[in-house]
C-alpha cells in the first residue's frame, strides 16, 4: 500500500517528464527565459555573498573647529641634539677683517688707517664700545609683519642656530660674553626623498628642497585627529646647471699577469668646443635682478670655463676644418685640477668644487688679447657704453657668474649692495659615473676591464624666500611627535598684489657691502624706510653678502643673527669643498646617499637638484624655527633668544576634525543591482500580463488546485466523480477524507479516535438528565456523547462490525470498518460530533 507521499512523488515524476518533453518542443524565447530565470538565481546567491562585503568604515573630515593645541617635542635625534633657547640677546657682527660697529649702532668706535691698507678699531673714549645689541627701530621693524597673535609666518627673531655657544672678544659688549651660532652636523637627510618633520623644521627632500620653519605644536584632545593650514616661512635653493659636454673617462685594466690594476684617464669630447673663441670670455654685468637668470649665468660660465680648458689642453678655437667632436684625450697632467678628479679610489663619488681646469698647464689668455700679436683687442665697454668684463681665469668666470660689476684680484665684489643684488654662488658638478653600480656581477662576463664615465656640470645657486601654505595632517590622540605629518606644501595664493608680502633688505648706501644685512617681511609703514630697499612680491632672492665668498668655512656667522648670516655662509661654502665641514656627501661612506647622486648625475637638469639637496640638508642641521602656531609672546627690545614658552593656545587656524562613517563599495553590490533588475523587468511583465488578461488568477488557481497532489489523485481513481472547478473547503469536506490505497480507494478500515479516561461509576447520566450510551470495559469506558441524538448511529455503527479493542491497560480503542457509503457518511458525522 502506497502512501498519499509515494503516491505524489509518482505523480510529480510524471509531471517532471511530460514539462521535459514539452520543454524540447517549446520556442527558443521559452528557453531563454527559462536560462535567464536560472542565471538570475545564480546572480542572486552571488549577490547575497558579495553584498555585505561591501561594508567598511572609514576616517574623513568632518567639521571645522577651533581646538587647543600644545607643544611637542621631537623625541629623535634631532630633539635630543637641539640646545634649549639661551636667556640672552641677539647679537650683530659687521665688518669683514675688523671690529666696528653694525649700521644703526654708532658708540665711539670707528675704522683707521693706521698704515696704507691696514686698517683697524679706534676707541674715541673709555665709554666707546662695539655694541652687538639690534637697534630698537630695527628690532621694531622686523617684527612688523610676524609678530601678532596667531600669525605662523617666522620672520628675523623667529629663526635661530639649533646650537649655540658662548664667546667673548675684546672691546665687543664690553668683553662681556654674547651668544654665536655652534653648528654641528646630525645626520644626513638626503636618503630620504619625501617630507621630514624635525625638532622646529618642515624639510622637504624631494624634487624642490626646501626648509620650512615651525616649532611644532599639535592639537589635544580630538578622538580621531585632524587637519589643518599654516602660513610658513620657506627657504629654498633654486640651482640651474649648464653641461659643459666634457666627461672623465676611467679605464680599469685588471689583468692575470700584474697584481695591480692599471687606471688611465682621458677627457671625452661630447661637443664642449663647438661655436667657442676667445670672445666667450667676455661678457657684460649680470642685471636681471630680482628676476635672476641662473642658466644664464651658469650656461655662460660653462662656455668660458670650456675656453679655458681648450688653452690648458692647447686645443685652438675656434675649430678649424669639419671637425665637431674631438677624439679622447689622454690626461696625464691633473696640476690645474682638482686631484679628487683623478683618484680611481674616489671614482665613483659625487665632487662638488669651485670652477677649476681638467688638467694641463694653467690657462694663460693674457697674450691674446693684451700681447703684442693680440688679435683681440680687449675694449672694456662696449659700443652702447656698457662695462665690458673680461675673464681669465676661473676665479674671474666664478666672478662673472655671481653677477659682480667688476673683475678684480680679490674674491669680493665692491659695489654696494642692495635688494636688487641677489646672492649667487657657482661651482662645478662632476657627477658619479653614469654606468650601473654592479655590472660586472656574472663571472661569464667579467672581462679585467672596467670604463666608467662622470660628466662634468656647472652650475649657478640662488637662495629663494618665500610663504608656503603647509597642510598639516594629525593621526591620533596620544600626544606623539610621529603622528604628526605633512599632507602637502604649496605656494601661498594671494587675492591680489597688495596682499604679497613686502621684503626689506639692508643696502650699504655708497660703501661698499661688508657686513651681512638685514631682510625679511615688515609692515606696510616701512616700505620706504631709511637705510633699507624694499620691494613686494611672492617671493625674494636673498641679498648678497661679502662672506658669500670671504669666509674660512664657517657655516654659521659670528654672532647670532641666523636669519642674516646663516643662509649665506652655508651658500659660499657649497662648491668648496676643502672647506666644508661636517657631513660628507661624496658618497664615500653612504651607498645609498651615492645611489640617490648617481641617478641625478645623467643630465644637467637633474644634477642641479644635487647643490640643491647638500645645501638643504646643511640648512636642516643649522638652523631651527621658534615660532609656534600658539605663540602669544611679541619681540620686544632687546631682541631675546628666549621664546615663549606658552603650554597650551588657541591657534588661529580651524582644525578640520576627523570622524569615522560608514561606507559602502557599490561595486560589491553590482550583481544585486542586476537581479534587481530582472525582478523589475519580471515584475513589469507579471503586471502587463495581469491588466490585458484580468481571468488569468483564476485560470492559474484553477490549475494550481487542478495539479495539487490529492485532487490528482482522485480524478484519477475516480474520474468525473468531481467538478474540477470546485473550491478548497467543499473539496476537503469531500474527497479529502477519502483514504488511497495502491490504484484504488479504501473503505475507512481503520480510524484511532477516542477519549479515555478512568471512572468508577458504572453508570453516569448525562448533563440533561439521560442516560448516556456507554460501552465499557472493566474500569475503562469510552463515551461518545453528540451534541445531537446520535443514537442510531451509534448502534449502526456497532452493529456494522464496530468492535471494543483494549491494546494496553487504560486504553480501549473503538475499531470500524467501513464498507458502504452509508458507513462513511456516518463515520464523517460521528468525527464531527465526537472532536467537537
Amino acid at each position: 500500500m502506497l502512501t498519499i507521499a509515494e503516491v505524489s512523488g509518482l505523480i510529480a515524476a510524471a509531471v517532471m517528464i511530460n514539462a521535459v518533453r514539452y520543454m524540447r518542443s517549446v520556442l527558443p524565447v521559452a528557453r531563454v527565459l527559462s536560462w535567464t530565470l536560472t542565471a538570475g538565481a545564480a546572480l542572486l546567491t552571488l549577490s547575497s555573498v558579495l553584498a555585505p562585503l561591501g561594508l567598511y568604515d572609514e576616517i574623513v573630515p568632518g567639521d571645522s573647529k577651533l581646538v587647543e593645541f600644545e607643544y611637542v617635542k621631537d623625541p629623535g635625534p634631532w630633539g635630543r641634539v637641539t640646545m634649549p633657547r639661551p636667556n640672552s640677546q641677539f647679537t650683530r657682527h659687521c665688518e669683514l677683517g675688523v671690529i666696528i660697529n653694525c649700521p644703526g649702532q654708532y658708540q665711539g668706535v670707528y675704522m683707521n688707517e693706521t698704515s696704507p691698507g691696514v686698517y683697524q678699531s679706534q676707541e674715541t673714549d673709555e665709554n666707546s664700545t662695539v655694541n652687538l645689541t639690534i637697534p630698537e627701530n630695527y628690532t621694531a621693524m622686523f617684527r612688523s609683519a610676524t609678530s601678532d597673535q596667531g600669525n605662523t609666518v617666522s620672520g628675523l627673531f623667529d629663526i635661530q642656530y639649533r646650537r649655540w655657544a658662548f664667546d667673548q672678544w675684546g672691546i665687543m659688549n664690553k668683553g662681556q660674553p654674547y651668544v654665536k651660532g655652534n653648528s654641528r652636523d646630525i645626520q644626513s637627510l638626503i636618503t630620504q626623498d619625501k617630507i621630514l618633520l624635525t625638532e622646529g623644521l618642515i624639510v622637504d627632500m624631494r624634487d624642490n628642497p626646501g626648509i620650512g620653519f615651525r616649532n611644532h605644536t599639535i592639537p589635544v584632545a580630538l578622538e580621531h585627529g585632524g587637519t589643518w593650514s599654516e602660513d610658513i616661512t620657506w627657504i629654498e635653493p633654486v640651482t640651474q646647471c649648464a653641461d659643459t659636454n666634457l666627461s672623465i673617462q676611467l679605464t680599469a685594466v685588471n689583468s692575470v699577469e700584474d697584481v695591480y690594476n692599471n687606471y688611465t684617464y682621458a677627457i671625452i669630447d661630447r661637443g664642449a668646443f663647438l661655436g667657442l673663441d676667445a670672445t666667450v670670455l667676455e661678457s657684460p654685468p649680470w642685471l636681471d635682478n630680482q628676476t635672476l637668470d641662473l642658466f644664464g649665468r651658469a650656461h655662460k660660465a660653462a662656455r668660458m670655463h670650456n675656453v679655458l680648458v681648450a688653452n690648458s689642453l692647447n686645443i685652438s678655437l675656434p675649430l678649424g676644418g669639419r671637425r665637431s667632436l674631438l677624439p679622447p684625450i689622454a690626461q696625464n697632467n691633473p696640476d690645474s685640477a682638482d686631484p679628487y678628479m683623478y683618484s680611481y679610489l674616489s671614482f665613483d663619488q659625487i665632487l662638488t668644487g669651485k670652477l677649476s681646469g681638467l688638467g694641463g698647464a694653467a690657462p694663460d689668455m693674457s697674450p691674446l688679447f693684451f700681447g703684442n700679436t693680440s688679435v683681440i683687442p680687449f675694449v672694456n665697454h662696449y659700443p652702447n657704453g656698457l662695462h665690458k668684463l673680461l675673464a681669465l681665469n676661473y676665479s674671474a668666470v666664478t666672478q662673472v657668474c655671481r653677477g659682480y660689476y667688476a673683475i678684480r684680484d680679490i674674491d669680493n665684489d665692491l659695489r654696494a649692495n642692495n635688494i636688487t643684488y641677489p646672492a649667487v654662488q657657482c661651482g662645478y658638478v662632476l657627477g658619479a659615473p653614469t654606468q650601473p653600480l654592479d655590472n660586472n656581477i656574472s663571472a661569464s662576463s667579467y672581462t679585467g676591464v672596467d670604463i666608467q664615465h662622470r660628466n662634468l656640470y656647472v652650475c649657478a645657486t640662488g637662495v629663494r624666500a618665500s610663504v608656503k601654505t603647509v597642510d598639516f595632517h594629525y593621526n591620533g590622540t596620544a600626544g606623539q611627535f610621529s603622528n604628526l605629518a605633512v599632507s602637502r606644501i604649496a605656494d601661498k595664493v594671494y587675492p591680489d598684489e597688495n596682499s604679497k608680502p613686502l621684503w626689506a633688505a639692508e643696502h650699504s648706501r655708497d660703501k661698499v657691502m661688508r657686513f651681512d644685512p638685514l631682510w625679511g617681511m615688515v609692515d606696510s609703514r616701512y616700505e620706504t624706510y631709511d637705510g633699507f630697499y624694499s620691494m613686494r612680491a611672492e617671493k625674494l632672492w636673498i641679498p648678497t653678502s661679502p662672506h658669500l665668498v670671504d669666509n674660512f668655512g664657517e657655516s654659521e656667522g659670528f654672532d647670532a643673527l641666523a636669519g642674516a648670516s646663516g643662509f649665506t655662509r652655508r651658500l659660499g661654502n657649497l662648491y668648496n669643498r676643502a672647506l666644508v665641514y661636517g657631513a660628507d656627501y661624496s658618497g664615500q661612506y653612504d651607498f645609498t646617499l651615492l645611489e640617490r647622486f648617481r641617478g641625478l648625475s645623467l643630465n644637467a637638469t637633474k644634477a642641479a637638484q644635487i647643490p640643491n639637496l647638500i645645501y638643504a640638508d646643511g640648512l636642516a642641521a643649522g638652523l631651527v624655527g621658534t615660532k609656534t602656531s600658539i605663540s602669544t609672546k611679541y619681540v620686544e627690545w632687546p631682541a631675546s633668544l628666549a621664546v615663549d614658552n606658552t603650554v597650551r593656545g588657541f591657534p588661529r587656524a580651524q582644525v578640520i576634525e576627523f570622524k569615522r562613517v560608514i561606507r559602502y563599495d557599490l561595486r560589491y553590490a553590482i550583481p544585486g543591482f542586476v537581479v534587481l533588475a530582472i525582478l523589475l523587468i519580471a515584475v513589469v511583465w507579471a503586471c502587463g500580463i495581469l491588466l490585458s488578461s484580468p481571468s488569468i488568477i483564476r485560470t492559474m488557481q484553477n490549475m494550481y488546485n487542478q495539479t495539487s497532489t490529492g485532487r490528482l489523485a482522485t480524478n484519477l481513481l475516480r474520474p468525473g466523480r468531481s467538478d474540477p472547478k470546485e473550491p478548497s473547503g467543499e473539496w476537503v469536506r469531500g474527497d479529502g477524507g477519502l483514504i488511497l490505497s495502491f490504484g484504488r480507494i479504501l473503505a475507512k478500515h481503520k480510524d484511532y479516535f477516542c477519549t479515555s479516561f478512568e471512572d468508577p461509576v458504572r453508570d453516569k447520566p448525562a448533563a440533561n438528565g439521560d442516560a448516556a450510551s456507554v460501552v465499557r470495559e472493566g474500569d475503562t469506558v469510552i463515551t461518545a456523547t453528540p451534541k445531537r441524538d446520535g443514537g442510531n448511529l451509534s448502534a449502526q455503527l456497532v452493529g456494522s462490525g464496530g468492535t471494543l479493542v483494549t491494546p494496553a491497560p487504560g486504553v480501549i480503542v473503538l475499531e470500524v470498518e467501513l464498507d458502504s457509503l452509508a458507513a462513511e457518511e456516518a463515520y464523517r458525522s460521528l468525527s464531527e460530533l465526537i472532536l467537537a
